[in-house]
């Protein structure tokens, strides 16, 4: 009688061990690779601007490359942040735009390659129409990007001034 009961208790820990590595293993397969988060995310902002605010994310930098109107001279002003170093990310929705802020604890971003211009802030905005699901779908994104890229980023409410009138 004591053997057939360690006999089911020793089937019953199987089963329950079988059930955990299946859902481990179907999770960890069916998580995005680099490539395919890196693609979700540009594709998100593809015509930011008419076309003159594009980004990039290339040797493990978040590239942003602002292209100025003709009035303005049409200079290309290019920004950048490590990845691996966004510890937080956060959130302003309008009605025109999103703009996600990835934020390090130190200054780390660079702005034309000018290490001396660093700053801690680099903003992520995406100028369309967007369904209710997006900034949490695009959140979700950019903090799978950043542990692919070996780091560690957390989601922070974003501090939002109120205008005096």
């Amino acid at each position: 009688m004591k053997t057939n009961k360690l006999r089911i208790r020793y089937f019953n820990t199987m089963n329950k061990f079988i059930l955990l590595f299946t859902i481990v293993m179907t999770t960890t397969a069916t998580a995005q690779t680099l490539e395919e988060t890196k693609d979700w995310i540009l594709t998100q902002s593809e015509f930011n601007l008419d076309g003159r605010l594009k980004y990039d994310i290339i040797d493990g930098q978040f590239i942003s490359l602002l292209t100025l109107p003709y009035a303005l001279g049409g200079d290309t002003i290019k920004k950048s942040i490590p990845i691996e170093k966004i510890s937080k990310i956060s959130i302003i929705k309008t009605d025109k735009y999103i703009s996600f802020s990835l934020i390090c604890d130190k200054p780390c971003t660079t702005q034309d390659d000018d290490i001396s211009n660093q700053k801690t802030v680099f903003l992520f905005e995406i100028y369309k129409t967007l369904d209710a699901s997006f900034s949490s779908r695009m959140q979700k994104a950019l903090f799978h990007l950043v542990e692919l890229h070996k780091g560690k980023a957390r989601i922070v409410n974003a501090e939002v001034k109120k205008e005096a009138f």
